[in-house]
């Protein structure tokens, strides 16, 4: 993929905010100039292609052989004009046109200013005009054919019929419409309408458009933690929240140093968007599942690059320039594969989402309450089994690869890190969240503790992650079904990859039950059991699957993959079951012996009142108030809070910080008590509005100075 910068010719004219609005041969310079660069932008940076690569990508060096192929009608006899489905076989002769109109551009291709060849390309869009064809998904009427006919109008304008490129430039939105990551592309097709026609007040429409999208939304659009929703308070920064990047930052460079640049409060909008949210959801080259909304349950989706990011990060350079290096750099990790955060820990409290980043692993977390949408299932028709993605899905990466494929072959009833009932629920439309508050996370920068109180169909529970350096433990207490259907806790499943080892034996069977094993390696990962549970389960088998169980459309492909799974059983009803285990990513085999014969953490309490861990070589506490109760940390220290929260207590440092899961109260009181009896009451003001939810850390002058530093040692 080419991602080198296109030289940027700023001409003689000055900088003007849309407040003073230029003479007519200064916007008529603006107008050449940013025409300049869109041609050289498709001729030389292709910048097009990430844009309709989604549907299919184009082979620029098919041109001669499409010409060949058209017939004298203007069609292809492949292509299918009258299909409406949501594939539209129909993009297939826009996709064709474009490559061809590309070839007709560009300077040093065989087929450049070929008259036979702009003759082929104007009798496709002829037929194109007189077919009209039509997808029953509206995106691809209004949107998608727009990316090819805007691109192809824009390398053609001065040399293609009239008639049809006005047919081409009406084919462009009017005016912007809608809201998110929609209206964002529905505004670039105005922008490319305004450049074609010369129509400065519709090029600043296009423009505004975009810009209506640059700021913290409270409903669609960039949260205050940067992340992304759309289709309501729904997670997407993998998906439209990818292309709100993608044609945004895009814009900015084409607009940069012109009358209708971004104003540097809208630039650091985007570089916050990149640089605090999407890059944390990027891992050696890979997009984290978890961020793409039903992308898993459709091909497209399988596999997905963070390389798609590439251009974004030169259009950033470009449109950005004081922030090169910041840019460069998360691109040249991405291009080497290396982790974009070597340490770092972060929940999104906008999207009951959190990340926990080490430079030898990645984990992700995707929760859902009543805040938030939990997942959108058979929508064109995609995604038809992910009901269970988001109930505490916990995706463990250690090179990028463990799920790449993996999604027709799933059992998506064993989720990882998910507690639900051993079958899905097939063809529920729809989008779906559950009716609980008590859902969120705690952090510091570098550790943390999340949080998620479970209702689904007939099952209830409470979820814990705690979060510290080599390892993270999930805790489970209170799972309780009255559904017939049996119960389990998916802890992994992925990829098959070398041997499994339990207690450091290779599994003998492909499907087992072992009795009193306390730890399992796979894949440079170990599982730790404290107790050695009697309801664990391992299979290391082949696993298969039609396409059309998660992917109505297209052909029903079949597939087969070797695939490691793991994973707890509760029966069928249990009644205040609990789990435990600890995830130890980047260990070998034998580590895991030395591990488990001194693992560094002590489980302190693990009920549906409280669940609360100790790290004794990081001297770390996260507890998890379920209830406003009294709770006794080892011998010296009762803590009490007036409401159910999260603490996360560094008695290293002697820092302490809290949140409140259900990002609805004002402050928190927590009494501090003693081994001596000695009591305090910490008063906390918690972040309100659109930072409701957010962690709050006190200091340690503010321990100091209310007598509270030692009770924190």
């Amino acid at each position: 993929m080419k991602i080198n910068l296109f030289a940027c010719r700023l001409g003689t004219f000055l900088v003007f905010s849309f407040s003073i609005f230029p003479s007519i041969a200064q916007q008529e310079d603006a107008i050449s100039l940013i025409r300049e660069r869109l041609i050289k932008d498709a001729l030389e940076e292709r910048g097009f292609v990430d844009r309709v690569k989604q549907y299919m990508m184009p082979d620029l060096d098919a041109a001669g052989s499409y010409q060949q192929e058209i017939m004298p009608d203007g069609s292809w006899s492949d292509v299918d004009y009258l299909d409406t489905d949501n594939e539209w076989d129909p993009l297939k002769a826009l996709n064709r046109t474009l490559v061809m109109a590309y070839a007709y551009a560009e300077l040093e291709n065989s087929f450049y200013k070929n008259e036979k060849m702009l003759e082929s390309i104007e009798n496709a869009l002829s037929y194109w005009y007189q077919v009209n064809p039509v997808c029953k998904n509206w995106y691809k009427n209004d949107l998608a054919k727009q990316m090819y006919l805007g691109v192809i109008a824009l390398l053609l304008q001065d040399d293609i019929s009239p008639f049809i490129l006005k047919r081409m430039i009406e084919d462009q939105t009017e005016e912007p419409r809608m809201t998110g990551s929609n209206r964002t592309l529905f505004a670039t097709s105005v922008f490319y309408r305004g450049v074609l026609e010369r129509d400065p007040q519709r090029i600043s429409a296009g423009v505004q458009g975009v810009l209506d999208q640059v700021g913290i939304n409270q409903k669609e659009g960039v949260q205050q933690d940067y992340s992304f929703h759309q289709h309501g308070p729904y997670l997407y920064n993998g998906s439209y929240g990818n292309n709100f990047l993608r044609e945004t930052i895009w814009m900015a460079a084409m607009v940069q140093g012109t009358p209708f640049a971004f104003k540097q409060e809208d630039l650091a909008v985007m570089r916050d968007y990149y640089l605090q949210g999407t890059r944390w959801m990027v891992y050696r080259g890979l997009m984290d599942y978890n961020v793409r909304g039903r992308q898993v349950g459709r091909p497209s989706g399988f596999d997905q690059r963070a390389e798609i990011l590439l251009p974004q990060l030169a259009y950033f350079m470009q449109a950005d320039p004081d922030h090169r290096k910041e840019f460069a750099k998360s691109q040249q990790k991405i291009i080497h594969k290396l982790p974009q955060i070597e340490k770092g820990h972060k929940h999104f409290w906008r999207s009951d989402y959190t990340v926990h980043h080490r430079g030898t692993f990645f984990t992700s977390l995707r929760m859902c309450s009543d805040r938030t949408i939990g997942v959108e299932t058979d929508v064109n028709s995609e995604n038809l089994l992910g009901y269970y993605l988001p109930y505490g899905l916990t995706y463990i990466y250690r090179n990028g690869d463990e799920y790449e494929d993996i999604f027709p072959v799933w059992d998506w009833a064993k989720l990882p890190g998910v507690t639900s009932p051993d079958k899905v629920y097939p063809l529920i439309k729809g989008a779906f969240t559950q009716p609980t508050q008590f859902v969120g996370g705690v952090s510091d920068g570098h550790f943390g503790v999340s949080v998620m109180d479970l209702e689904v169909h007939e099952l209830t529970g409470k979820k814990a992650w705690f979060w510290f350096d080599n390892e993270w433990i999930a805790l489970g207490a209170g799972i309780t079904s009255t559904g017939e259907d049996f119960i389990q806790t998916g802890i992994n499943q992925t990829r098959l990859k070398g041997n499994i080892l339990v207690n450091g034996k290779p599994l003998v069977h492909q499907d087992a039950v072992p009795k009193d094993a306390s730890w399992v390696w796979h894949d440079s990962v170990g599982y730790f059991f404290p107790g050695s549970p009697d309801n664990l389960h391992i299979s290391g088998q082949e696993q298969t699957g039609q396409m059309h169980r998660i992917y109505g459309l297209g052909e029903n492909t079949h597939h087969n993959m070797d695939v490691f799974s793991l994973w707890l059983s509760h029966g069928s009803k249990p009644e205040n079951a609990t789990y435990a285990y600890a995830v130890i990513p980047g260990i070998s085999g034998q580590g895991m012996e030395e591990y488990v014969k001194d693992f560094p953490f002590e489980i302190l309490v693990n009920t549906g009142k409280v669940q609360a861990i100790y790290h004794n070589k990081l001297q770390l506490t996260g507890v998890v108030f379920h209830e406003s109760i009294a709770f006794h940390l080892g011998e010296s220290l009762i803590l009490e809070p007036n409401h159910p929260c999260l603490v996360l207590i560094n008695h290293k440092t002697s820092t302490f910080t809290v949140s409140d899961p259900t990002a609805t109260h004002e402050h928190i009181e927590l009494i501090v008590k003693d081994a001596t009896d000695e009591s305090q009451r910490i008063i906390i003001d918690l972040p309100s509005g659109l930072d409701a939810g957010k962690s709050v850390s006190i200091p340690n002058s503010f321990l100091a100075t209310n007598g509270l530093l030692t009770f924190f040692k």
